[in-house]
Formats: structure tokens, sequence, C-alpha cells
């Protein structure tokens, strides 16, 4: 159902800012260049700017006949140094989707963060408007070796965590500190998926808005797929090795009544991560990761193609561009790492493909919501 309604939310978003309509692409630019093109669109560039504004588009043209007159015209104001400046940030700006893919979480680890924190999952997809590249097979692969408890981060001391004194404090803490990192990482890109498509001219769809706010929302909606695929391929079970009717409460870290959504994973309670082995499951699986795959060559291209389109940036407004993407996309790395080496700490391997074994009741620590343990 959560994923039903995320889905859902993305959907609509996509077809709000396809069906945008660009009206003032020209009232505002980024701090750089604002004042100068502003001062070229009123002294040398007034009537075919006045014509733009009017919307009357002439038929016989086309759509374009309104914003290229504009376009052909403060670029024939700018000088060369400048137009050399412009030539430059476009190459910067380009090269974000790449930037991006190189710092960002890979499908398979948002899906996981996903699995035990849907909310959280999808900020981080809508936090980092990219997805490193991944083929069909390592997608597969690499979700096998971290549900197996291979793979994931070690070294962080989170596992120590999971049993300290005062966790109750600490999961609350985290917990908040987690949700506004990554709620500020996704305001931050959707500030700019905002400002990139209303106050911005793309060259190759000029009379269009929808460029950068769907590139963003692409890296959403294959992060969704990629959850998709593993809820399709993996199963989970919460460990439960006695009969007692309170054992689901009492072998948590925390025992409490906040929902697991708001906890960090280390805290959770131990957990099987196991693969489904039927047909139909691994059928849907390899067609979602092939999706997938697909799917993130396309982002790629697209978000190339349009960010390095983009009119009217000066380097040092390309340069802040960048680094505001980057920093989001940092925060909810930092956050997807986080919570991978949390669930590695409450992750049991399964014991084999089939089992239904679970460990022993010594096996697992029992404590109430003050860290105080509890006798068997």
């Amino acid at each position: 159902m959560k994923l039903f309604t995320a889905s859902l939310a993305t959907l609509v978003a996509l077809v709000s800012v396809i069906q945008a309509t660009p009206t003032h692409q020209f009232d505002h630019f980024f701090p750089g260049w604002n004042a100068r093109v502003q001062a070229i669109l009123r002294d040398n560039c007034s009537e075919p700017y006045a014509e733009y504004l009017t919307g009357n588009v002439n038929q016989t043209l086309g759509k374009l006949s309104l914003v290229n007159p504009v376009i052909d015209c403060v670029l024939e104001a700018f000088p060369e140094s400048r137009k050399a400046e412009l030539a430059t940030g476009a190459l910067v700006l380009g090269l974000i989707p790449t930037i991006l893919q190189s710092i960002g979480s890979s499908t398979a680890e948002t899906a996981l963060v996903g699995l035990r924190r849907p909310l959280l999952g999808f900020l981080i997809s809508a936090g980092s408007p990219a997805v490193s590249m991944m083929k069909t097979s390592e997608f597969a692969t690499a979700i096998a070796e971290l549900a197996g408890g291979h793979g994931a981060p070690e070294g962080f001391g989170i596992a120590s965590l999971r049993w300290s004194r005062g966790r109750g404090t600490w999961a609350l803490l985290i917990g908040l500190v987690q949700y506004v990192a990554v709620g500020a990482a996704v305001a931050n890109v959707l500030h700019l998926a905002w400002e990139l498509g209303i106050y911005a001219v793309a060259i190759f769809a000029p009379d269009t808005v929808f460029g950068v706010p769907l590139w963003t929302l692409g890296a959403a909606a294959i992060h969704l797929a990629g959850c998709l695929a593993v809820w399709v391929r993996v199963r989970t079970r919460i460990l439960d090795a006695r009969d007692d009717a309170d054992y689901a409460a009492l072998s948590k870290p925390l025992n409490t009544w906040v929902p697991n959504q708001f906890i960090p994973a280390v805290f959770h309670p131990p957990i099987v991560l196991e693969l489904r082995q039927d047909a139909g499951s691994s059928v849907w699986f390899y067609i979602l990761s092939w999706v997938i795959s697909i799917g993130i060559l396309a982002q790629v291209a697209f978000g190339t193609l349009v960010l390095s389109g983009l009119l009217f940036f000066s380097l040092v407004d390309c340069l802040t561009i960048v680094g505001r993407y980057t920093l989001s996309a940092v925060v909810c790395r930092a956050v997807v790492r986080f919570e991978l080496s949390g669930m590695m700490a409450a992750l049991v391997p399964a014991h084999s493909k089939h089992t239904n074994e679970a460990l022993e009741p010594e096996q697992v620590v029992l404590t109430d919501w003050k860290g105080v343990r509890r006798g068997m």
C-alpha cells in the first residue's frame, strides 16, 4: 500500500510537470547573469520580448516562434567572452548526471533501505536525482549479496549502538537527524528542479519547462522500481524463537510503541532476508531488473541532454548548482550507508535457502525501552 501511494504521488507529479506551460521563463535567472540578461531584454530585445509575453503563437511557424526570437536576440547582444563562459557552463551542467552517479547510492542499496523503512527510502530516492549504473546481472548479484549479509559497509561501529546504554535516546535522536537531513536534501533538489524548470531556457526544447523536473523525478521512479523488484524477490522474516505471545516485542532492542518507520534499522528486531525461489518471483524480478537498467541509461542520457542545454547561466552559477546537487547526493548516500550498516547488525543470515529455522532463545537479548535486560 505504501509503495502504491508513493508510486501514485510520483505519477501525479510527472503528469503535472509534463502539462506545465512556460509563461515566465525570462522573468528571473540565477544571480550571476540575471541583471545582465534583464538589461538586454529591456534595452536590446524589447520588441521580441513583448511579443513573447503576449503568448500569441504564430500557427504557421509553430510554438517556437515566440521564444526563439528572444533567445537569438539575447545571444546576439552577448559579448564573445560571455558566450565562451556560457559554453563552459553548459559543459559543467552536462556533467551533473555523471558526477551524481559516481557518488549516489545504487538502486539495490536504496531498495533494501525501503524494504525496512519505505518512507525513508522514498525520500532518499527523491533527494538524489541520479542512480548508479548497474547491469541487470549486477543488480541481481547485489541483492543476493546484501540479503546474505555480504557487501554491506563495515567498520562504522554502528553495531555497538544496538545494545548500548541509552539506546532509546540514540534511536530517537538518530531517526530525527535522518529525516531532517534527507528532508533538507529533498527540498534542495525540488527547489533546484523548480528553478531550472521555470526560470531557465533549454535550447533543445525552449518552449517547455518539464525537462529538469522530469529528470529529477525519473530517478525517484527508478528507485521505486528497485523497491518493487526487491519486494518481489526478497522475503523478510522477523525471528520468533519462542511461543510466548510477547516475544515479538521483547526481542526488540527497543520495546516501544514507536513504529519501525521512524527508528533506525540498527534498533530493529532480528530479521532474516530470504530470496524467494518460485519461478514467478524470479521472472518478475529479472524483468524489473532489465527495466531498471534501461531506465538508468535513459535517465542519464536525458539528464545530460537537458542540463547541458540550459542557457544564460554564469560559470559561478553552474558550479553552485553542481555543489547543491552533490550535497544532496552525499547526504542521502550517508544515510543509506548508515541504514545498511544497521540492517546488517540486525540481520541473521538464513541457514539455507529453504529453512524456516530461527535462532535459539539464548541468542537474542531481551530488553525493554529503557535498555533494561529482561529475563528469559
